[in-house]
């Protein structure tokens, strides 16, 4: 697991050496990586909502069937149905959870990463960390280990002099205070946490982005039925909570993670409107919907009413032999043509033909001759 902080840290101090030592530029970038990294998961997204969307006037069809029965047997009869319709689409209402299952262990790991960017960042030891809250007089010096941000604000309190003389005392003489990372921006100090100072600014702003990009979203993205008035209120409620935990929680960590959350956020909103643009959703429409409700009226009514031939084996031609239903095992022989024979043989073979037909006609003709004669014995 340190491997992987470490890894996520040189990326984190890399973006930001390259904007002038700023953490906040740093965090800009790297917020703007995962956004990248997570393209294809937010593409594959757009396509399954899309699939959705396609099947809104089928679902808008069941829907209306059951439309004023508001009783539990029959709503649990219309979500078997919609689930039914689903199925037989390929479409997975879990589909889209992808990305955030995927950015949630990324904001595990950046947090980790901002409150110990001593350890991660510089990759200093924990003994070096401890050390250097020794050097300047601060108790209990191994709980910094844990939690090195705040030994970086004990760092910027003092003065220079005492900063390099503690980095010495911890084998770290190489090392300046310059090369600290810097989590100031002007006034604020990111590696703070927030409270009732300057720094309230950042959970405020944490809530109303936030709150802003889920009803921004919503307008692009693809909204699935809600079906009752709770289900309304409670997406409603969630508009609310979702916001207000992710400010309760950036009152609680450095101000650093509540900028990157603002950042996600605010790139998150840009890349669903780019996503919308090039793959539109399409729209449902009142004859989209009345198609869906002929076809499964359709449906309903052959299910009901079922045709005396529909179960009776398909019919076959006179002039159709099924050679499937019958094996042929008699050995006809080889097929030999006149035409494969010499003149002499040909003639030959008429001559043959015509002994065998007039033995035929003289044996006939006896044959009628004797049938004609009166028997002995016998009186006419």
């Amino acid at each position: 697991m340190d491997a992987i902080l470490q890894f996520f840290g040189t990326i984190l101090s890399f973006f930001s050496d390259i904007t002038g030592g700023f953490y906040l530029f740093g965090l800009f970038l790297f917020a703007l990586l995962v956004k990248l990294i997570l393209v294809p998961f937010a593409i594959k997204q757009q396509k399954t909502s899309i699939k959705q969307a396609k099947m809104r006037p089928k679902e808008m069809a069941i829907r209306n069937k059951y439309k004023g029965r508001t009783d539990q047997k029959t709503q649990q009869k219309m979500q078997n149905e919609v689930m039914d319709l689903y199925q037989r689409e390929g479409y997975n209402p879990m589909g889209g959870c992808l990305p955030l299952l995927i950015q949630m262990p990324v904001i595990l790991i950046l947090y980790n990463v901002i409150i110990n960017p001593l350890k991660y960042i510089c990759g200093w030891s924990k003994a070096q960390i401890s050390t250097i809250a020794t050097s300047i007089g601060l108790e209990k010096a191994s709980e910094f280990a844990n939690r090195d941000i705040e030994l970086i604000q004990h760092l910027n309190a003092a003065n220079e002099g005492t900063a390099n003389a503690a980095l010495a005392a911890a084998e770290l003489a190489e090392v300046s205070f310059a090369d600290i990372p810097n989590f100031a921006m002007g006034i604020f100090d990111l590696s703070a946490t927030p409270g009732w100072n300057i720094l309230i600014i950042v959970p405020i702003l944490t809530f109303v982005f936030q709150f802003l990009s889920s009803k921004i979203t919503r307008k692009f993205t693809y909204q699935p039925m809600s079906g009752d008035q709770q289900t309304n209120s409670t997406m409603k409620v969630m508009d609310i909570v979702l916001p207000a935990m992710t400010t309760w929680i950036a009152f609680t960590v450095p101000a650093a993670i509540g900028i990157y959350w603002m950042f996600n956020n605010i790139l998150g909103v840009i890349q669903t409107i780019i996503i919308h643009k090039v793959m539109p959703l399409p729209t449902c429409t009142e004859e989209d919907i009345k198609a869906a409700e002929k076809e499964l009226a359709g449906k309903a009514y052959k299910a009901k009413h079922p045709l005396p031939t529909d179960n009776l084996p398909p019919k076959k031609s006179l002039h159709y032999i099924d050679f499937e239903d019958e094996e042929v095992d008699a050995d006809l022989g080889e097929y030999e043509s006149i035409y494969d024979k010499t003149p002499e043989e040909r003639e030959k073979a008429a001559e043959e033909k015509e002994e065998i037909s007039e033995k035929q006609k003289k044996l006939f003709g006896k044959a009628e001759m004797k049938k004609d004669e009166p028997q002995k014995g016998k009186k006419d």
